[in-house]
């Protein structure tokens, strides 16, 4: 070989040294092992480089190759044609030769066992026509066997069948059809509010969709149906709307599940278990009140389908597989709730009673603002919320909502708060109205609305504490500076320019804030704090505000403003009765409220 390549060309060496190359290359590419055993490929012989693997179907052992199964691909090349040289090259590659696989044996052990499991062990074979048990025959395993190979069969045909699939999602479709029409049949006799909110519509279409295509993927891959997050659903609609609707959708949900799966114990499962949730979050207020849920569903969870498998006689194994699920959705569902409620507050418009018991700390900056700035202002909140509370909770309406909606209705004074009489003590009794004209103190009266909607914007306050904010003076005229401009002799004076800008009060909650907030206003006025005069007063300011038409679109009846009217009363002569006087009072007969 030395001799031919001393005298050869250089066009010659160098397309030897490019086939030698290539022998070594294909080689390398194939794979050369260090076994002297057979090696038995076959379509599932993998190698693995990394995390990749991927299928060989030639492969090379180190000896064999040095042996002289290299010769032979050598011989395939004309270049080198003598025996002689092709034995020399023979020699030359073989010290190039070295395996670049190992063979794996234990996973390989490992894959052949798991592949072997998987393989459905054939008993018998029965064709078309061949009897599978006689009658009054004993009944044997391998009888259970055949009839459960054949039901499963029967069951893959007709789901192949293309009008018997078509039938099947027929049946499916009207079922579900049935539930939403039940459901919405439900919120229109029951919650007929839902509707006046498209939103609060979109966020249940969400939660049944959710829920349903969730239900879909389990049982495409065949998981167990616990997997199905009911409880999850069932808590935001009871913390976001109400638990009315919180439950009924959970029957509603689980009523689809359990068609979906046909199981009747998973309906009864799934149905308890969110009723426990929406139980559980039924009074939530504070965020870490939801270790309640997190405690409760598991264990229902575990329990009833213990229970439910146990009566159905199924293997421990599939008793422990089927608890799984339902235990980490017991604890996810909680979780997942807390992350979900503010994007869904925020996508929807919606204010839980958790925000709202957050929003009503006095250590919050525009509460502490108020106080500090308008201290009058904030005083007269606080009687305002107190009474707004009492008045909410006797007509059924959102009692935490009225009295958070007081905490922030004037917060626009505390840009200006000298210019509004509780606040005019400070200064000395001053009234700084007394140097103005009516119609510009009128614009600096009915300007506190609209700043204190630019405070809870800036604030990122709830847009239902801002609708209170703006709806709870409605249109209503102020009348002390409207007389003032009448009294100056102003012809062009007209009693539209002296109205606030409304819009009138929209909520029960608004309708009980303008109430509240004209009847403690004119309650300190008395001088006589019987009951008989605090109920003729109260009585003739709902009737003032009821036949100005400013409670026209806030859905408050007759019998809603009598129980305002009682509660009313109620709460002032608590807050503003009168007390005995000390002596020295008497001495300078000088007579003190509180």
């Amino acid at each position: 070989l030395i001799d031919v390549l001393s005298t050869a060309s250089e066009t010659y060496v160098h397309d030897f040294q490019a086939i030698c190359r290539q022998i070594l290359a294909n080689y390398y590419t194939a794979g050369i092992i260090a076994s002297k055993q057979p090696i038995h490929l076959s379509h599932s012989t993998q190698v693995r480089l990394g995390e990749r693997e991927q299928h060989i179907e030639t492969l090379y052992s180190e000896d064999k190759l040095k042996q002289g199964e290299l010769i032979s691909h050598i011989q395939t090349y004309h270049t080198i044609t003598d025996r002689d040289a092709v034995q020399a090259v023979h020699e030359l590659l073989s010290l190039f030769v070295v395996p670049n696989l190992i063979i794996d044996e234990p996973e390989t052990a490992r894959l052949r066992d798991a592949a072997r499991r998987g393989v459905a062990s054939i008993k018998r074979i029965y064709v078309q026509n061949d009897l599978i048990i006689d009658k009054n025959a004993t009944v044997t395993e391998e009888h259970v066997d055949a009839l459960d190979a054949l039901a499963a069969r029967i069951a893959q045909d007709q789901s192949q069948h293309p009008i018997k699939r078509l039938i099947q999602l027929a049946a499916a479709a009207t079922i579900s059809g049935l539930l939403i029409f039940v459901f919405g049949y439900f919120l229109a006799t029951h919650e007929r509010a839902v509707f006046d909110h498209p939103g609060q519509l979109v966020l249940l279409a969400i939660l049944i969709v959710a829920t349903a295509a969730a239900a879909s993927y389990i049982k495409t891959h065949d998981l167990p149906p616990y997997w199905v997050p009911i409880p999850l659903a069932a808590m935001l609609a009871t913390i976001l709307l109400t638990p009315q609707i919180g439950l009924v959708l959970s029957f509603v949900l689980a009523l689809f599940v359990g068609n979906l799966f046909a199981d009747f114990y998973v309906v009864i499962i799934c149905a308890l278990t969110a009723a426990i949730a929406v139980y559980a979050v039924r009074h939530v207020r504070h965020r870490n009140q939801f270790y309640r849920p997190m405690i409760f569903l598991p264990i229902s969870y575990a329990l009833l389908i213990a229970a439910a498998d146990l009566l159905r006689f199924f293997p421990v194994e599939q008793i422990y597989d089927h608890i799984l699920p339902g235990i980490v959705i017991g604890v996810a569902a909680p979780i997942l709730t807390i992350g979900l409620l503010p994007i869904f507050e925020s996508l929807f418009h919606i204010t839980t009673d958790i925000t709202l018991l957050e929003l009503s700390d006095p250590n919050r900056t525009l509460l502490r603002q108020l106080a500090v700035r308008a201290p009058g202002t904030y005083t007269h909140s606080l009687i305002m919320a107190n009474l707004s509370e009492s008045a909410a909770e006797a007509i059924a309406a959102n009692p935490l909502l009225a009295r958070v909606g007081c905490y922030y209705h004037d917060i626009g004074k505390v840009n200006k708060p000298e210019y509004f009489s509780e606040n005019q003590g400070l200064q000395g009794g001053r009234n700084p109205h007394d140097r103005l004209m009516p119609y510009l103190s009128m614009l600096i009266i009915a300007s506190h609305v609209r700043e204190g909607l630019e405070l809870a914007e800036e604030h990122g306050l709830p847009q239902s504490i801002c609708d209170l904010i703006a709806q709870h003076h409605g249109t209503t005229v102020i009348e002390y500076f409207y007389e003032r401009a009448v009294e100056l002799g102003d012809r062009s004076v007209r009693e539209e320019d002296f109205r606030y800008n409304g819009p009138k009060p929209q909520t029960k909650e608004a309708g009980i804030l303008m109430l509240a907030d004209s009847v403690e206003a004119a309650a300190r006025t008395l001088a006589e704090r019987t009951p008989s005069r605090m109920r003729q007063l109260v009585h003739k300011i709902i009737q003032q505000k009821f036949t100005a038409g400013e409670l026209d679109e806030c859905a408050l009846t007759l019998r809603d403003l009598l129980k305002i009217e009682d509660s009313f009363i109620r709460v002032l002569m608590g807050v503003l009765h009168s007390r005995m006087a000390y002596p020295w009072q008497k001495a300078n007969r000088k007579w003190q409220t509180v």
